[in-house]
């Protein structure tokens, strides 16, 4: 054969007289299922998995993991409904001591030279099919002979990984908890069994459609701010961008839950994709943290960190990043503001945004000597005594997330200072300015930190 190797998936060559035999047809069902699989598994990256499973409620409370109803295609292409074309695997029973176990749904392997077929269905033998009555009419037209014949069923079964799983085609698809004193199993309610669509289970549908609230809930927040005319809640170029990328997501998403299926790493792509962009305004470091790479039969570990990641992102944007602080103008040219939300001591800097009728440059030289800034129960005796309030530093350029006004210079405010201290604990600001500067106008706001 000049070095080609012949084997049992080789196409038959038909010939006239030739003696037909069962293995002359078992060869071209043999040929014509790897060439069918030869032909689609190149179009689809991991084209294996379930796209539906169920397992009997009522049998788990009795120790016993009982399939109702489970379809999809084994790694080795065999496809699978339960319980319309193939019947459900026996029970498997959950022994006291089983614990944090995961189960795999399991077809024995096609090996050369292996029984592929048990005749005798009472046999109960280790094949990957056993034989079953069938009788077939015939589908043309006006001819209503029917026919008797044998075929064969896919004999499937339930096995814990731990138990060996050699010598078959195998799915996870569940991981049992324990047995519990009243014999009743628990099943890990955030295992992801593998599938081929993220139907397959219950957790990744109901994530998609608690995105797509979250998601919709943050872009109304940002989209209300920023179509809200001279709203005290800033908007910067970050929430337009921010804002472009919830959008996108939302249609996204919306097309993704009205399709009838969708493949777990398509899903995982657009997951991570948006958790990467949504981290460049959204985290401090503005870099993505690390996801693992996609892994199609233990899809729990992959899927949970990203979750975790959009989460802990969406929940954390809720919070507006820039906050105004409304000053009010009190005796003897003191402003002073309420500082409602405590959270902004730890994680946001100050800003004093200041406008004046004369020169910016007179202002940022001389305001830091001019001003006093403290808490309102001290802000008097700072004016009095001449004693020194929280200092104020010129800052080189105004800040991206405050409104841009023209003539208007900024400082930021010393948090460390020990009179900053005593607003902490008040929660009452008090700024006082020297008469020296004429028409003197004044914005103080918190620019919180990313998490």
């Amino acid at each position: 054969m000049g070095g080609i190797r012949v084997t049992w998936e080789n196409k038959p060559v038909w010939s006239e007289g030739m003696f037909l035999r069962p293995q002359h047809f078992q060869q071209f069902d043999r040929h014509v299922t790897a060439q069918l699989e030869g032909r689609v598994s190149p179009l689809l990256s991991y084209a294996y998995g379930l796209t539906a499973l169920r397992f009997s409620e009522g049998q788990l409370k009795t120790g016993k993991l009982v399939v109702e109803k489970c379809s999809g295609v084994f790694p080795d292409g065999t496809p699978f409904r339960v319980p319309e074309e193939v019947a459900a695997p026996m029970a498997l029973d959950v022994k006291a001591n089983k614990r944090d176990a995961i189960v795999h749904l399991c077809i024995p392997e096609m090996r050369a030279g292996a029984a592929e077929v048990a005749l005798d269905e009472t046999a109960q033998a280790e094949t990957r099919f056993v034989a079953g009555e069938f009788e077939a009419s015939d589908s043309v037209y006006g001819s209503a002979s029917r026919v008797a014949m044998s075929v064969g069923k896919l004999q499937l079964s339930l096995r814990f990984e731990d138990e060996g799983l050699e010598g078959y085609q195998t799915l996870p698809v569940a991981r049992v908890t324990e047995r519990k004193a009243d014999d009743s199993v628990s099943l890990d309610q955030h295992f992801i069994p593998c599938g081929v669509a993220i139907t397959a289970g219950e957790k990744l549908p109901r994530f998609l459609s608690e995105l797509e609230g979250m998601v919709h809930q943050r872009a109304e927040a940002i989209a209300g701010r920023l179509g809200t005319p001279g709203a005290k809640s800033v908007a910067d170029v970050s929430d337009y961008l921010t804002l472009m990328i919830l959008n996108r997501a939302e249609s996204e998403i919306r097309h993704l839950a009205s399709l009838p299926a969708v493949h777990p790493a398509d899903f995982y792509s657009f997951l991570v994709t948006l958790a990467g962009e949504l981290s460049t305004y959204m985290t401090k470091a503005r870099r993505p943290n690390f996801m693992p790479t996609y892994m199609h039969r233990e899809q729990r570990h992959c899927f949970n960190a990203v979750i975790l990641e959009l989460n802990n992102l969406l929940s954390q944007s809720k919070m507006e990043h820039t906050i105004n602080i409304p000053l009010q103008l009190a005796k003897h040219g003191v402003r002073w503001g309420q500082i409602n939300d405590r959270s902004l001591f730890t994680a946001a800097e100050f800003i004093l945004a200041v406008r004046a009728e004369v020169d910016p440059e007179r202002v940022r030289a001389n305001l830091p000597k001019l001003a006093k800034v403290g808490s309102v129960e001290h802000i008097s005796q700072l004016v009095n005594k001449q004693l020194p309030g929280a200092s104020l530093s010129p800052m080189g350029a105004e800040p991206r997330q405050i409104p841009f006004t023209a003539n208007t210079t900024y400082f930021r405010i010393n948090t460390t200072h020990e009179q900053w201290k005593a607003v902490e604990v008040s929660g009452k600001v008090a700024i006082h300015v020297q008469d020296k500067l004429p028409g003197i106008d004044m914005e103080l706001w918190a620019i919180r930190e990313p998490e």
